[in-house]
């Protein structure tokens, strides 16, 4: 969902994080063209890139602790 490339910031040049309005937006437009977020990325420079739920894979818990945790029976 990154519309336009924006030069890279020089040293010293203060970062131009977007707000959450704009987050919203970007959001609301990945479900309406369809796409389940899952994630995103938020860069210095104002880009903002949503992840499909289905690009990213399931971790598989390491050990027998992890599966319980991810389990919900550790509460």
């Amino acid at each position: 969902m990154n519309a336009h490339a924006t030069p890279a910031r020089r040293r010293g040049e203060k970062a131009i994080y977007p707000g959450k309005v704009a987050i919203r937006h970007a959001k609301e437009a990945a479900v309406e063209m369809g796409i389940d977020p899952g994630g995103l990325e938020i860069c210095p420079d104002g880009t903002i890139r949503i992840f499909d739920r289905a690009a990213i894979p399931n971790a598989a818990p390491k050990d027998e602790f992890d599966e319980w945790l991810q389990s919900g029976r550790l509460g």
